[in-house]
């Protein structure tokens, strides 16, 4: 039963069914392995003419901003990242999955990513790199990386991507509201609630994960599955654990003031450009089956982000160690910035706190908001000493 690409509810129901075996096909990103049927690339694939590049260094020890790994169905050293601001971003002329095959006149064809180290760094300011790029022609990979030409030649011009696929990521809606319910002293208000700082790693707002039917919340009808909890009695729960949020559920009176934010999800539909409504209270779902998918979280209002500082301490030479994606862009407007990776033994590293995904709002308290990624990256590769990134973590991410 395929489940590429239907609404999380779904996906979870038929999970749910009770069954003896449970066969699952799943896809594991792995960064060199083709996704096409399971198969390895052919280390004998084509690949184009070698070239070469000279990267010129300002100082013996300044890096060149690439990581290099080795693969495991291919010999040789690979380009596995290639860092904002570097020398060889400033080139401009390496990619990732590029095949480095010589370093200053040194063979590396089956050589090591620690071999090619070495060699960078007992060269003086010049690094001359014979490098091979593969071409191949485009298959039904389930996440195509690029698109081709049908000559074989990679095609970077804005007007393919335009033809890409969109993934359809539920567009979402939120309002605000405040409901006033009158139960009994002793009786309970009837809902289950899910979320809360600290929750399995994250930092949620407290949400409605069910309402008992018959009980305070259900007659009266106005707080949904779904909802996010803002305040009761006027004391704020965006920034309380469950269990406190709970304690305090639990010790209301005979007037409870809830104020709510009500979100909805639309499923844009394949055949046509309409939006289908996921309720929060579904029809075809049981209300004990709801729970949040992850663009959920990501479409909140900034009030509800849970944001935490990480403070880094860079030297003169080296790199802060993550790359971002995203920005302003004349065509497609305002981005947020995400952290698209992480190099090991570097500073971002090291401090362990930020993930792969997390959303960068602020720079030294500068908002990254409405700039372009350019700026950012120059800036982040300027800033030296103490330097402190403002982040947003949430169990999902568009990248």
């Amino acid at each position: 039963m395929d489940i590429s690409n239907v609404p999380h509810n779904y996906a979870l129901r038929l999970l749910r069914q009770p069954c003896r075996m449970l066969r699952l096909t799943v896809l594991r990103e792995q960064k060199f392995r083709s996704r096409s049927n399971g198969q390895a690339l052919d280390p004998c694939g084509p690949r184009d003419d070698s070239f070469h590049v000279i990267l010129n260094k300002r100082s013996p020890e300044e890096q060149l901003g690439i990581k290099l790994v080795r693969k495991v169905d291919e010999p040789g050293v690979f380009v596995f990242n290639v860092l904002d601001g570097g020398v060889a971003d400033r080139h401009g002329q390496l990619e990732e999955n590029d095949r480095v095959l010589a370093i200053n006149g040194h063979d590396l064809r089956f050589g090591s990513p620690e071999s090619a180290a070495h060699l960078i760094q007992a060269s003086e300011r010049r690094v001359h790199l014979i490098v091979s790029r593969q071409v191949r022609q485009q298959s039904p990979d389930i996440f195509q990386e690029a698109r081709w030409r049908n000559g074989g030649s990679q095609s970077p011009g804005p007007g393919d991507r335009s033809n890409t696929p969109k993934p359809l990521h539920p567009v979402v809606t939120c309002h605000e509201k405040v409901v006033s319910v009158r139960k009994d002293p002793s009786e309970s208000l009837g809902m289950t609630v899910g979320g809360g700082a600290t929750h399995r790693e994250w930092d949620l707002p407290i949400y409605v994960i069910s309402v008992e039917p018959g009980g305070v919340i259900s007659r009266d009808g106005r707080i949904k599955t779904g909802d996010i909890l803002l305040n009761v009695n006027g004391i704020e729960l965006t920034e309380v654990s469950r269990s406190e949020a709970v304690a305090l559920l639990k010790s209301t009176s005979s007037s409870v003031v809830l104020k709510a934010l009500e979100v909805k999800q639309y499923e844009p539909q394949e055949d046509d450009s309409s939006l289908a409504a996921l309720d929060s209270n579904h029809n075809t779902a049981p209300p004990s089956d709801w729970s949040p998918s992850w663009v959920m979280w990501l479409e909140l209002p900034r009030y509800l982000y849970n944001c935490k500082d990480v403070m880094l301490r860079r030297n003169t030479a080296g790199s802060l160690g993550f790359c971002i994606v995203g920005g302003y862009e004349e065509y497609n407007g305002n981005k947020p910035f995400f952290i698209k990776s992480i190099v090991e033994g570097t500073p971002a590293y090291n401090d362990g706190r930020i993930r792969c995904g997390d959303i960068l709002l602020a720079v030294n308290g500068r908002s990254t908001s409405g700039m372009i990624h350019a700026c950012l990256a120059r800036m982040l590769k300027e800033l030296k000493g103490k330097i402190t990134l403002t982040i947003v973590s949430w169990p999902g991410t568009f990248l």
